[in-house]
Formats: C-alpha cells, sequence, structure tokens
C-alpha cells in the first residue's frame, strides 16, 4: 500500500496520527485505500481510539469530496472514532469544514499539531474511553448501588450476631439459618440488580457517552416492561431522535456550506438525495426539476437507489396526472403510503421503479417554484413528523438549487463570451484607465507578433504599442469626455519594432460588482485595406493617364507629323544657311523629344501580350543585364543576379516585363558609383506579403548608391516626377503600371547614402489577372 507509511499508531495515547501533508486525493481508489489502512488499524484495537491528521497542503478532487467524506463517516460511525484535523492552509482548511460538516460536529480544524494534540486530550478528559471497573469500585458505595446494598446487609449481619450474644434468644443454629438466609437474599437481590438494573444502565450510559461525541447509536436491547425497561425503551427513543436532529443540523450545515463552494447542479442532486434516503432510511429519492422551455417537470441525474436509465424516464408535463405536478402547482407537500391505490400516481411509473410509499414535498425558493422532491419505500411507511423534516431540507435545498443553476448559466454565458473572446478574427482587450492590458485574445497577440495573449498582460497600450505618442493622450481625452473613441487610425508598434497600420475603437465600461472602470477595445488590422485603397488610387490615376495618353496621342501625332514634315522641307530649302541652320537644329532636337515622348506614352498605354509559355525570369533578367554589362564595366560596377532554377511558373508580356528590368537597372547604374554593387534575388514565396492569399515570386533590385530622398520616396512613381534635369519622369510610371497590369505590386525603400532596393511581388500564373487578358483579347 502506498499510504502504508503515512500511518502511526500510538498504543499508549491510543492515538492514530495520519500524515496527508502534500498528498492530492484524486480517485474513489485513493480514498478506499487511506479507508483500509485505517480499519486495519482499528480492527485490532479493542477500545476506541482518536486521530489527528494532518491536512497541510492537502488536495482534495471536488468530484470525489463527498465520497471521501462518506467513507470517512462509515468508520466513525462504526468505531466512534473521534478526529482533529490541523492545516494553515485557509483554502484546505475551509474545505475541511465543508466535510466536516458530512461527517460529526465534534470535530474540528486548528493552524498547528499542538493545538489538534490538545484538541485530543480535552476530549478523552470530557469523555473518558470506557468505565474502569474493579472491585473496590464495585463495593464502594460511593459509586455503587451494589456498595449500598452491601452496607445494609453487614448492619444487617451485625444485628444478628448482637442479638445472638447480647440476648441469647436465637440458637447457633438458628443464627447460622439466619445468615444463610441473609447472604442468600443479597446474593439473590445482587443478581437481579446486577442484571435487571446495573447492566441496563451501564449500556445507557454506553449510549449516552457515544451520543456526546457523535458515534453510531446501538439501541439497549431491553424487553421487558419493567420500570428499567421502559426508562431503557424511553432512552432508546431520546438518543435516536438527538442523533436524527445531528443528522438534520448536520444535513443542513452542509447544505448552507455548499451555497457558497459553486457546486453543479448534479453535484447537489447526489449530495442531497443520499443524505435524505439515509436519513429517513428509504429505498430511494429523486429530484425533479421543472424545465421553463419544455413546461415538463424532468428527473435529474443522478438520484439515490435508481438507476440513471430509469431516471431519464421519469418526466411529465403539468397537464399530465402525477405527485409531481399535483405538488408543483398545489405548492404542498404530498403524503402516501399506499401507492398501489393513490390516484395522483403514475402506474407505468410507479411500476418501473416498485414505489410502495412516496412522500414528496416542493422545492421553492422564496415564491419560485423550482420543482419536487421526491422519496420512495421506507420499511412501515413515512410519517408526518418526516414530512416536515424533509420540508425543511427541501427549502434550504431549493435555494443551494437555484443558486446552482444561476452559477451555471453565468458560466454558460462566461463560456460563450470566452469563446467569442477568442475566436474574435480582431484583437479585442481589456486595460485600466491609464492603458494598462488586463486581458487580450490571440488575435491581438498573433497582429503584435507576441506567442500567447498573456505576454501582453500589463503592456501599457497607450506608452508602449503606440509609435505616435501623441495619439494615446488624444484617445484618453475622448474616453474622458464621451466615454468611447471609435475608429482612430494609428501604428502600433508589434513586438518586433515593425509598425502595424491599425483601427482602434474604445470604450469605459464599469463593473457592477465594484464600480471599477476599464476600456474594452477592438483593434484592426488595416494593413491590407490601405493596400488595397493605395492600390485603387494607383489604378484610378494609371485610369486618367491612360485616358490623358489617349487624348494626346490623337491631338498631338497629327500636328507633330505635319512639323517634322514642314521641318524637312525648311532644312531642304534653308539648311546650307549659316544663320537659320542653329534654329532649324535646335527644333528639330525639340521635335524628336516630343517623339520621344509620344513612343514614351504611347508604351504606357499599350496593352499586355502576355506569352503562351511559362517564362524564367531568370534569363529574362540576365538578358537586361546583359545590355549594360559594358556600361557597368566602365563605371566599375558590378552587377549580380541570384535566383533558384525552381523559380518558374510565370507567365509574362516578354517586352514589356524586359523594359521594366532594363528600367530598373539603367536607374541603379545611373545612382550608384565606381566599386558599388547592383543586386538582383528572386524568391519564390509561399506565404503572401500583399494579402491576397496567392502565391508569388519576390524580385528585389538593390543598389549602393546614394538612395532616395525620404520626401520624394512617395512620389517616384508618379507620372513626370523626375530628379534629372533631361529626364522625363515617366519611366517609374510605366514600371508601375506593367507590374500592377501583370497583378503585381512594386515598392521601394531607401536608406539615403546607403543606396535603394526596388521589390516586386509578381504572381504565379499572372496570365489569370483580368486585365492583362482582357487588353490582349482586344488587341
Amino acid at each position: 500500500m502506498q499510504f502504508q507509511d503515512r500511518f502511526i499508531f500510538d498504543t499508549e495515547e491510543n492515538l492514530v496520527f495520519i500524515d496527508l501533508a502534500g498528498l492530492r486525493i484524486e480517485s474513489r481508489e485513493q480514498v478506499d485505500e487511506l479507508c483500509l489502512i485505517t480499519l486495519d488499524i482499528l480492527e485490532r484495537r479493542g477500545r476506541r481510539s482518536y486521530g489527528i491528521v494532518n491536512y497541510e497542503g492537502t488536495e482534495i478532487a471536488p468530484e470525489i469530496m463527498d465520497y471521501y467524506g462518506e467513507r470517512i463517516k462509515e468508520i466513525y460511525d462504526r468505531y466512534s472514532l473521534t478526529t482533529v484535523r490541523y492545516s494553515s492552509s485557509g483554502l484546505t482548511r475551509s474545505v475541511l469544514r465543508y466535510l466536516g460538516a458530512a461527517i460529526d460536529l465534534e470535530s474540528n480544524i486548528f493552524a498547528t499539531r499542538e493545538e489538534a494534540l490538545r484538541a485530543i486530550q480535552e476530549l478523552k478528559n470530557r469523555s473518558p474511553v470506557a468505565t474502569q471497573f474493579s472491585a473496590r469500585r464495585f463495593i464502594d458505595p460511593r459509586v455503587s448501588i451494589l456498595g449500598k446494598l452491601a452496607i445494609g446487609w453487614l448492619v444487617l449481619f451485625f444485628i444478628l450476631v448482637l442479638a445472638y450474644f447480647a440476648a441469647p434468644v436465637l440458637t447457633a443454629r438458628e443464627l447460622g439459618t439466619a445468615i444463610m438466609v441473609l447472604l442468600a437474599s443479597a446474593a439473590v437481590t445482587s443478581a437481579i440488580l446486577s442484571i435487571g438494573v446495573i447492566k441496563p444502565l451501564g449500556r445507557m450510559e454506553e449510549l449516552a457517552r457515544r451520543l456526546s461525541v457523535g458515534g453510531v447509536i446501538e439501541a439497549v436491547e431491553v424487553s421487558r416492561r419493567d420500570e428499567v425497561g421502559q426508562l431503557a425503551g424511553t432512552f432508546n427513543d431520546a438518543a435516536i431522535h438527538v442523533q436524527q436532529e445531528i443528522e438534520r443540523l448536520s444535513g443542513l450545515y452542509h447544505i448552507s456550506l455548499m451555497m457558497s463552494t459553486g457546486a453543479e447542479v448534479s453535484q447537489i442532486c447526489e449530495l442531497l438525495t443520499r443524505k435524505i434516503a439515509k436519513l429517513l432510511g428509504a429505498e430511494m429519492c429523486i429530484i425533479l426539476l421543472y424545465d421553463e422551455q419544455e413546461k415538463r417537470i424532468h428527473a435529474q441525474l443522478p438520484a439515490y437507489g435508481i438507476s440513471d436509465e430509469r431516471v431519464l424516464r421519469l418526466r411529465a408535463g403539468l397537464k399530465e396526472k402525477s405527485i409531481a405536478t399535483e405538488v408543483f402547482k398545489t405548492r404542498e407537500p404530498y403524503l402516501t403510503n399506499s401507492a398501489a391505490y393513490d390516484p395522483l400516481i403514475d402506474r407505468t411509473s410507479a411500476e418501473m421503479v416498485g414505489a410502495r410509499q412516496v412522500l414528496a414535498v416542493p422545492l421553492k425558493a422564496g415564491e419560485h417554484m423550482l420543482g419536487t422532491l421526491e422519496v420512495i419505500n421506507k420499511e412501515g411507511g413515512f410519517l408526518e413528523e418526516e414530512k416536515r423534516l424533509v420540508t425543511i431540507f427541501a427549502s434550504q435545498a431549493a435555494h443551494l438549487l437555484q443558486n446552482a443553476q444561476l452559477f451555471e448559466q453565468v458560466r454558460e454565458s462566461e463560456e460563450r463570451y470566452r469563446q467569442i473572446f477568442e475566436s474574435a478574427v480582431d484583437g479585442l482587450y481589456r486595460s485600466t484607465p491609464e492603458g494598462s492590458i488586463v486581458n487580450a485574445n490571440p488575435a491581438l497577440a498573433a497582429m503584435l507578433g507576441y506567442e500567447t495573449p498573456e505576454e501582453l498582460n500589463g503592456v501599457n497600450l497607450m506608452r508602449d504599442l503606440f509609435i505616435d505618442q501623441t495619439e494615446g493622450p488624444r484617445v484618453l481625452k475622448g474616453l474622458a469626455e464621451s466615454g468611447q473613441v471609435l475608429d482612430v487610425e494609428c501604428d502600433l508598434r508589434r513586438r518586433s519594432g515593425e509598425p502595424l497600420a491599425t483601427r482602434i475603437s474604445v470604450r469605459v465600461v464599469t463593473d457592477g460588482a465594484d464600480g471599477r472602470a476599464s476600456h474594452l477595445g477592438i483593434v484592426k488590422d488595416v494593413t491590407e485595406q490601405q493596400r488595397l485603397a493605395q492600390q485603387l488610387i494607383v489604378s484610378e490615376r494609371l485610369a486618367v493617364i491612360g485616358e490623358m495618353v489617349a487624348g494626346v496621342a490623337h491631338e498631338v501625332r497629327n500636328p507633330l507629323c505635319g512639323i517634322t514634315i514642314t521641318l524637312s522641307a525648311l532644312s531642304h530649302d534653308f539648311g546650307s544657311h549659316a544663320k537659320v541652320k542653329p534654329y532649324l537644329d535646335a527644333v528639330a532636337t525639340e521635335v524628336d523629344r516630343l517623339n520621344y515622348l509620344m513612343e514614351q506614352l504611347l508604351e504606357h498605354s499599350r496593352p499586355l501580350r502576355i506569352d503562351d509559355i511559362s517564362l524564367n525570369v531568370g534569363d529574362l533578367i540576365n538578358e537586361a543585364i546583359g545590355e549594360f554589362s559594358a556600361q557597368a564595366r566602365a563605371k566599375g560596377v558590378s552587377v549580380i543576379c541570384k535566383y533558384s532554377d525552381s523559380v518558374q511558373g510565370l507567365r509574362l508580356d516578354r517586352r514589356k516585363m524586359h523594359g521594366v528590368f532594363t528600367n530598373l537597372i539603367e536607374n541603379a547604374l545611373q545612382h550608384v558609383g565606381a566599386g558599388g554593387q547592383v543586386l538582383i534575388a528572386i524568391h519564390s514565396l509561399n506565404s503572401t506579403p500583399v494579402g491576397d492569399g496567392q502565391p508569388r515570386v519576390q524580385i528585389q533590385i538593390s543598389d549602393t548608391g546614394s538612395g532616395i530622398a525620404p520626401e520624394n520616396l512617395n512620389k517616384i512613381f508618379e507620372p513626370f516626377f523626375t530628379t534629372r534635369p533631361d529626364g522625363i519622369g515617366l519611366g517609374l510610371a510605366i514600371v508601375q503600371k506593367t507590374i500592377h497590369d501583370h497583378g503585381g505590386v512594386i515598392t521601394a525603400r531607401s536608406d539615403p547614402g546607403k543606396g535603394a532596393t526596388f521589390i516586386i511581388n509578381l504572381p504565379l500564373e499572372s496570365n489569370q489577372h483580368g486585365s492583362g487578358q482582357r487588353e490582349d483579347s482586344n488587341h
């Protein structure tokens, strides 16, 4: 046995020490083993024992709490074992008090072992284990009736002797006969008194002792009808009545303790039905509760003495005729000891459970009816006094069940809100009025780059997460003025330090229990929305540019063609004149510039032609690099392309994408000095950096040049924006439109003085993009 070494028996003190410190009792098998060891110790003792149990740090699983208490009570009842417990743990001591109500009211809980020992000594002094019999005590007239009679008999003996010597009226023979008669009378009287009076009185004394310490009641067996028999019968009845009162008070106290434990309805039903059935000596006990939705009364699991299968079949509508519905409607108890002939008994249900006698009482909490409690079958039938007793129990039990139902409703509601809180897509949090996060949901933790929501506890939203420190005071001011702020767009700092674009709504709430205020907030990740908005702006801008290009092509190309023809004629006629030739050359240069501009604009508006076969983008980039190899060598710049052969699956407009890469490489070479580098890296991405759920190929073109000024970074893709004196400003605009037409995105980042990086994300199977197919088909 694994718990054997936790038991020590002191034979001199007749004391059992049980050390349960630090033990977790979580199964019925463990309880059975502890009880078996205790029984083995007590069986070997011929007299009553006392126990001291150390519960320091002991844990008892809630689901076996009642089983533990009932098993211990069986031992106490059988052996009149009185036990005290000690523990300094507040939680453990409260649990022991709960158990104490179910076991015996004599038991107490103390903070130390020394206090427990003193309590045991007081119990021993107050209630001796057994009366110590001896010859001296047997004839001591101060404590013995026989001793008092012995004095009377001795006085008579001396009177006879004195009469013999003082006045010889008796012969020696007559004296001897008188003495023999006196001794025979004393012997007969002593025997009658010992058997008929002293022995029953001793049993009644033992019964009183057991009753005083909460032991099991064993009635005094006296069958005579004399005065002693009547006294014994009256004493038995009184003892049984007192024990029933103790059991009743213990049960009521137990119920009152359970009101603050948050016990479940099923646990309460098991406890109440078992206690009431044992208190009355009944075979079965059932609790039936009313269901508001179904308008029916249902028997609850578990019930005492009835199988679960039969319990589930016990139900009735309020219009049906049964004892349960009658008690529920009338709110009055009902008792019948002749179930076979009672008009309210449902024959099917009665035969199923074997009901012969039924006592039913209402479960009423104030004016609210919860259901009924039925006790079934008792030897000799139920009494009116027992109906009153069960009604008292049911009144307390109804409040306990009502609390349990409310507790379960609160718990279910809490579970629903917890599931909503934890499964919400948006970030949710509760914080103090100062902004310190108290609770956060998994979505907010993932959004901000934390592994668990608990890591956000204590983080101050206003101080630690707002990148713009002026946002926090503005939010707090709005909450103070109106109690809520809605749709505040701000950037939050992720755990990695990167910004996260969000939209926050916060409301002030007050706890109804303690009146404390807190903030409830919703955080939405608007990164994708901002991306889509930016993409929409780009699309609208490109559409405007396309319309402009179409207009320019219509309005400018024809006049420009006429100017070119006229200029050619003028050059033919006046090209030899020295004064005229410089002017003609200047006009020709500007006309060529206009022609180039028109070609760029037409290139910008020309539809895509998606290739029917997948291209290796690395090969396409290497072709573009080859065109600038001489220029790169002349400047001493290295151009490197890194990619894997597995980067496949792109279907592109070969000519336009070639133009994209040549434009970006040319720009990079123009800004990189001697000894610099242009690095082109290609990656396949399973993640989706642009948030559309499609796998992509990412192309990064980085240089070590002068970089892009921060104030220009958002303008570089705008048409006609350029920082080069001879630039037109359409190159990057055309690049952006081409990437956009392929369903991709291009972004730029730069660290001034250290270079710039252009990042292109292209979807695999890009020919599925609608605009490319549409323009190609129109062409």
